[in-house]
């Protein structure tokens, strides 16, 4: 399910306070029922251990968005491949079916990197406009090579690359919409808010009073809760895949048609 910025706002201010409010609800309750009576608390031992299952809750979870991150940035560089790879192999064929896939990439690269550039929110019809451009790229396609003519046989030459391209960037615009299942991430939270009031009371039922690792308790887990959420949303989040392979090849691409367009007119 796609975060909006809205959405985005807004738990970036209510998780805080929550697990603010979760650390203080442990130190009135240790407040109340120790303090107050004067009784002392004694650490049974499992106080560790479920801070330790929830570090490595956090920690898999983290995992978890980081190897997607990793995925879309790796279908990236095959989309890219893909793009040198059919650029090339039309350079050994007539100068009309060169420049027509040229033309082609270029368009597509435009559209790829405008949706996918910092801070652009979802736009539904990017991907019906990349499915159109490929329709349209394979009506010429199959028009093209039928038959056994020596035209149809250099055409068949361009379609592994075509197809690898097709597949790679399908790929990537459903990667983007895999997200933390939601049952992992109530489960993250309902544990960091119960963890919060273990932290609280544990640190409120002794002799002395301790606050900095209650404090430390939620600036670690606010950040790392954060970074999962911005991991899951690549198109708003902080951390993006890495699109700069792509503007290297518009660049080029660009400067080859450029050169071309030139030479024409000389």
């Amino acid at each position: 399910m796609e975060h909006s910025a809205l959405d985005v706002f807004w738990f970036s201010l209510a998780y805080p306070v929550s697990l603010v409010l979760a650390v203080l609800i442990g130190y009135g309750v240790a407040e109340v029922n120790y303090r107050r009576r004067h009784r002392t608390w004694k650490p049974s031992g499992i106080e560790s251990a479920l801070i330790t299952i929830y570090g490595l809750l956090l920690s898999f979870t983290l995992l978890s968005s980081n190897n997607a991150l990793k995925e879309r940035t790796t279908l990236i560089h095959q989309s890219s491949e893909a793009i040198v790879e059919l650029y090339q192999e039309s350079q050994l064929l007539p100068e009309a079916t060169h420049v027509m896939v040229r033309a082609f990439l270029l368009k597509f690269l435009a559209l790829e990197l405008a949706q996918h550039s910092p801070g652009k929110p979802h736009n539904s019809a990017h991907l019906r406009n990349i499915e159109a451009l490929d329709f349209q790229a394979w009506r010429y396609f199959r028009g093209s090579v039928r038959g056994a003519s020596p035209q149809a046989a250099e055409l068949r030459q361009l379609l592994p690359a075509f197809h690898k391209l097709h597949v790679a960037t399908s790929r990537l615009h459903y990667s983007y919409q895999e997200r933390t299942p939601s049952p992992i991430t109530m489960l993250l939270l309902v544990s960091s808010w119960a963890i919060g009031i273990l932290v609280g009371f544990t640190n409120s039922a002794q002799e002395t009073r301790h606050y900095f690792v209650p404090i430390l308790f939620v600036v670690i887990s606010v950040l790392t809760v954060q970074a999962i959420r911005d991991l899951d949303n690549p198109e708003l989040g902080f951390i993006r895949p890495n699109y700069s392979n792509l503007r290297d090849l518009e660049r080029a691409l660009s400067n080859a048609a450029s050169t071309d367009r030139k030479l024409l007119h000389q």
